[in-house]
């Protein structure tokens, strides 16, 4: 008596988890080393100021991050290879994005090497449909990657990343474990957030 005559749901079978490690090289060693890593002291006051940079971009704002493996928020960073500012974005890379160097160089000013940084990232995101091979590509060049995936027939980066140089092999799972660990963003919702903006999801 009471009862009704509806069947009970069928109990959801949860997602499996996606195994990162497999599909991103080292991820789940830097992952392990980035919890035991403190934010870097200018964080605290640039990632707010940088984050609607990222989000105006149509971007995902935990990718303001990037600047952490870049230049440990430092505007003022210098590679030994003539990369500089909080993206470590290089004279070529910034011209074309449309930055001055001279007299005043403008990748030393946070906003826009932010601003740049985000619109070549978003360019990167375009070109390779997924943010490993994006992430792959800001740090080796497009070009390169490009390359060795069709030389390789690939789609992903763990197909072409024994054959990207070792910065970049470990590039990719530090920066996507900074963003798991600083944001809570795993890779699968970086994915997410992005398709909110477009038709694709590949990873």
């Amino acid at each position: 008596e009471g009862k009704s005559d509806t069947p009970p749901h069928p109990a959801v079978e949860p997602a499996p988890a996606t195994n990162w490690a497999t599909l991103i090289p080292h991820y789940d060693v830097w992952l392990k080393r980035m919890r035991q890593r403190p934010p870097p002291a200018r964080a605290a006051k640039l990632v707010p100021r940088l984050k609607p940079v990222f989000t105006q971009a149509s971007l995902p704002d935990a990718l303001v991050w990037v600047a952490e493996i870049e230049s440990s928020f430092n505007p003022a960073a210098r590679s030994p290879v003539g990369a500089r500012g909080l993206f470590q974005l290089m004279p070529g890379t910034a011209k074309d994005l449309g930055l001055r160097l001279a007299p005043f160089d403008e990748r030393l000013d946070p906003l826009k090497n932010a601003h740049s940084a985000a619109r070549y990232l978003n360019r990167l995101h375009t070109r390779f449909q997924n943010w490993p091979l994006a992430l792959a590509a800001y740090n080796a060049g497009p070009g390169r990657v490009a390359r060795l995936l069709k030389e390789k027939q690939a789609k992903t980066f763990a197909e072409i990343a024994e054959v990207l140089p070792a910065e970049t092999r470990l590039y990719v799972p530090k920066v996507l474990a900074t963003l798991a660990v600083r944001e809570g963003v795993t890779p699968d919702e970086l994915a997410d957030s992005s398709a909110r903006t477009a038709d694709y999801r590949r990873w």
